[in-house]
């Protein structure tokens, strides 16, 4: 601030002495202030993004930097900048900055985040399956994952099966099948994983009776 100075005699000093007092008592303090919060509000699944929060302190120190999330998981942080690792499942998630000053003093900021489920192929197939055959594919798949598929057949009949129940649909053992269509030539199935595991996915031409469990 600049001295104010009163042209009278004898007051200039008085004046001056109770301007420095208050001026000096006007210093702002109060909790560090955030200028930004920055970043990706939009990540694939089992992807990665940066993010960054800048913050200042009134008296110009050193503050610190926590950094928390609800989904997901913190790769590594550098005080203000930060790593995401999204989760396997989409939906929502939240990205928390909490910043404090040497006097324990506290800001935060969030982001709310949408996970954009990635689509890919798991069976990409075209051909035939003799008669009495069956012809099998097999994935990883991760709980929180939607499958959905379409086939054309003619004589053949499709099935998927958790790892447990093509074990026991090989050894003509009673299964569960999260899908199966039998005598439709041109349909389209989906289901959501519920368990991470193996799932079987088969063109059965075999044309046994066997047990199944609805």
């Amino acid at each position: 601030m600049k001295p104010f100075v009163v042209q009278t005699v004898g007051a200039s000093c008085c004046f001056a002495a109770v301007f420095l007092f208050l001026g000096a008592g006007c210093e702002r303090t109060g909790p560090p202030t955030i200028e930004y919060f920055v970043g990706d509000t939009v990540v694939n699944a089992v992807d990665s993004a940066v993010y960054d929060c800048a913050a200042w302190d009134w008296g110009n120190r050193p503050i610190s930097y926590d950094w928390s999330c609800s989904r997901g998981l913190l790769a590594w942080d550098s005080a203000f900048r930060v790593k995401w690792y999204s989760p396997e499942s989409s939906g929502p998630a939240t990205l928390r900055c909490l910043v404090q000053d040497q006097d324990g003093l506290t800001a935060y900021d969030s982001v709310l985040i949408r996970v954009r489920r990635v689509r890919r192929t798991v069976i990409d197939y075209s051909g035939a399956v003799k008669t009495g055959d069956f012809r099998s594919w097999w994935d990883t798949l991760r709980i929180g994952y939607e499958v959905e598929g379409r086939f054309v057949v003619d004589t053949s009949s499709l099935l998927v099966l958790d790892d447990s129940n093509f074990n026991r649909w090989v050894a003509r053992q009673n299964y569960s099948a999260l899908v199966e269509r039998r005598g439709v030539q041109n349909d389209s199935f989906r289901f959501f994983v519920s368990a991470t595991g193996q799932f079987h996915f088969v063109v059965d031409n075999t044309d046994e009776k066997r047990d199944r469990t609805f």
